[in-house]
């Protein structure tokens, strides 16, 4: 507490003068208590009787001490720091220095009141200073170091803070605004089959599927921002894996009739340790299989194995494949997803979805055609 009053008192006392003068002055303060400390021995040393060389050894060690403190007063005053950094770095020299000259003044009245002799009181005096003044730079460095590293992570803490709050708020115009609107579109135009004539059947199915991508793209955004949200992560619980599978490859089922989905074997009764999210990761995964595929009739393969501790779920397909480079940013969550890539923003999601439930993902091509996408995750039961 006393050190931050310090600290205030002398920013007050400079806060009138520029960040750039406020490093002089400090550094010109401790440079010329370095300098002192240097001439103060050597002054002595020639002054003693008898000339230079009986206190030499003497002499130098709390020169070497003053030239430290010269020195680190010339770097203060050529460094980067702001002003209160500045400054606490000389209140720190100042109490090392002052801590130095008491015990100096204390050993010497020790001597003087049992009857020792000193050798020369000033320079005791200005080495243990000096010394003293050296355990307070390297307080005094390592202080101003934290001090501004904490600045950058508050300013940073704010940054992001505003970040996710416009984040939030753009999550809340996509899924509400756009979103409502999106649903009255797709009701709207379901009452409208009966009334449209094969002419221009064409064109109504084209109108409900843009609608059902651009409803599933609200969708993507809201698992995106939950998935970004780590002050308020979702609750995780046991989630049933054959229950999220089942559901997902029946939606797929319905949403792309031209598609033939089917599923390899059973799903195991297993639980994941997440949350809503999960049925997420595996509608990205089921729905880029078939959205990029090439085909008319797109054909994707379900299959799920297990063992003691965890469980692999693969999607494979018939399709083009996926780039290499959709395929680092897959397996790569610390990257940006492409807006122009093949894959988009549900590949991406699948892979920060994974990360989150403390999974692996891999990718490999198929014999024949197409790319086998293969998530693994933890079981619940074997934590």
């Amino acid at each position: 507490m006393a050190k931050q009053r310090a600290d205030a008192a002398v920013a007050r006392a400079l806060g009138s003068i520029s960040p750039w003068g406020v490093r002089l002055a400090c550094g010109g303060v401790i440079a010329a208590a370095g300098l002192a400390g240097i001439l103060v021995p050597l002054v002595r040393l020639f002054a003693t009787p008898g000339g230079v060389s009986g206190p030499v050894v003497g002499v130098l060690v709390p020169a070497v001490f003053g030239l430290v403190v010269l020195a680190s007063g010339y770097w203060l005053g050529g460094s980067d720091l702001d002003g209160s950094l500045a400054a606490a770095v000389m209140v720190w020299w100042f109490l090392g220095t002052a801590f130095g000259a008491f015990t100096a003044l204390g050993l010497v009245g020790y001597q003087m009141a049992a009857g020792l002799g000193v050798a020369d009181a000033a320079i005791v005096l200005s080495g243990i200073a000096s010394i003293g003044g050296v355990g307070g730079l390297l307080v005094g460095h390592y202080d101003a170091r934290s001090q501004r590293r904490r600045r950058e992570l508050e300013r940073e803490h704010e940054r992001l803070a505003d970040e996710r709050q416009k984040l939030a708020l753009l999550n809340r115009i996509v899924r509400h605004d756009i979103g409502n609107d999106l649903q009255i579109i797709s009701g709207m135009s379901s009452h409208l089959e009966a009334y449209v004539d094969p002419d221009g059947r064409e064109h109504l199915d084209r109108v409900q599927r843009t609608t059902e991508e651009a409803i599933q793209l609200t969708e993507q955004v809201r698992a995106f921002v939950a998935s970004l949200d780590e002050n308020e992560p979702s609750e995780r619980r046991r989630i049933s894996l054959k229950r999220v599978l089942d559901t997902q490859i029946e939606n797929t089922r319905e949403v792309y009739r031209e598609a033939t989905v089917t599923l390899a074997g059973e799903v195991p009764d297993v639980a994941i340790h997440a949350d809503e999210l999960l049925s997420t990761l595996f509608h990205n995964l089921l729905s880029n299989a078939v959205e990029h595929n090439d085909r008319d009739s797109p054909s994707v393969e379900l299959s799920v194995e297990r063992d003691a501790e965890t469980v692999a779920v693969s999607v494979a397909d018939d399709g083009p494949g996926i780039p290499t480079q959709e395929r680092e940013r897959l397996q790569a969550v610390d990257t940006s997803p492409d807006p122009a890539g093949e894959s988009g923003l549900g590949l991406y999601i699948v892979g920060m979805l994974v990360d989150r439930y403390g999974g692996t993902i891999s990718i490999d091509d198929r014999e024949s055609r197409g790319t086998v996408v293969t998530v693994n995750l933890p079981i619940a039961d074997a934590e």
